[in-house]
């Protein structure tokens, strides 16, 4: 069924992704959010802390600096899993060989890129991540490179841009009522900082897994090449 690239054209598909990835989701958030929750288990003072992933400078723990490594390994190879999935069952999948170290450019580029926007004037930030928001399709369906597939990206979500950001506001949103759920549990049980640290993995992870097939729902249904292929079959 062919959905218009609106606002809820885009969170159908988003939703209809995550309800078809629904196992892989959430072994990403178990693994993930595990890996998480070790690393921030004793960790540094705010001070120390880096921003992500439990990385702490003048930690005298190294586990925990390996639990933060493995976590972000986690993080990149599970999204690019999950995000191979999604197109494949879209039939969008591009052959050749993997694209999982173009993607962990990618994904390097486009975090610095969108955390340096928020931290200048927060506007720029979200309009760059609205803009890149169908990268990783573009990367992995399209074989584009790096550079090339935030530039089609760039190109393809213009004129969406209003639509897009409801739609991501809402899958930022929807994550609270699991993770208020998850840290009012902790509490009750009363599991201290152990429980805090676990809470802290897990709701970290829940709170961005949904922008997943939201990338990929953007992607499908704004790529000129989806919509061709579509008009063919119609």
């Amino acid at each position: 069924m062919h959905r218009k690239a609106d606002f809820s054209g885009i969170l159908e598909e988003t939703f209809t992704l995550a309800r078809e990835v629904s196992g892989y989701l959430l072994i990403f958030v178990i693994v993930v959010g595990g890996l998480g929750a070790v690393s921030e288990i004793g960790g540094a003072t705010d001070s120390d802390r880096v921003w992500g992933f439990g990385f702490t400078i003048g930690a005298d723990t190294t586990i925990l600096g390996i639990a933060g490594v493995a976590a972000l390994v986690a993080h990149i190879v599970g999204s690019y899993l999950i995000l191979e999935r999604m197109l494949e069952l879209r039939g969008r999948l591009g052959s050749g060989e993997t694209r999982i170290w173009a993607y962990f450019g990618l994904t390097i580029l486009t975090w610095f890129g969108i955390i340096f926007g928020l931290v200048l004037l927060i506007a720029p930030g979200l309009i760059l991540a609205i803009r890149w928001s169908a990268t990783s399709g573009f990367l992995i369906a399209r074989r584009t490179g790096v550079v090339e597939a935030m530039r089609e990206s760039w190109d393809a979500t213009r004129g969406h841009s209003w639509p897009i950001f409801f739609a991501g506001l809402v899958c930022f949103l929807l994550p609270i009522v699991p993770i208020v759920a998850v840290s009012s549990f902790i509490d009750f049980a009363g599991a201290g900082p152990v429980g805090a640290a676990i809470g802290t993995g897990l709701t970290d992870t829940i709170s961005t897994v949904l922008f997943l097939p939201l990338g990929i729902a953007i992607f499908t249904l704004l790529d000129e090449g989806t919509q061709e292929i579509e008009e063919v079959f119609a």
